[in-house]
């Protein structure tokens, strides 16, 4: 079952992705909500996120980027734009230690 964003008029204007780690971050978001589109802005606890998706979630985000990165995470960058910056710092860090 797949869940159009009309569906959610709290989210207000869809913002699409702009960089490849948060068109990624999407994809991994519609698949965990069973949603047509995210938006680079929408804010996970608007979306309906659960315990149980998230933890599925990061441990696909944590296998695309190979990173380790903690689930508190998302209450720090609710916003598919906010965790991509955290997932392209650890990104970055790893690459600097190799």
């Amino acid at each position: 079952m797949v869940v159009f964003r009309r569906q959610f008029p709290l989210l207000g204007v869809y913002v699409a992705p702009r960089t490849p780690t948060e068109q990624r971050l999407a994809q991994i978001w519609c698949n965990a909500l069973g949603m047509d589109e995210v938006g680079a802005t929408d804010n996970y606890e608007n979306l309906g996120l659960d315990s149980l998706l998230a933890a599925s979630m990061f441990a696909e985000i944590e296998q695309t980027f190979q990173i380790s990165i903690p689930m508190a995470s998302l209450l720090d960058a609710p916003t598919i734009a906010e965790l991509a910056i955290r997932i392209d710092e650890l990104v970055s860090a790893r690459r600097a230690r190799s």
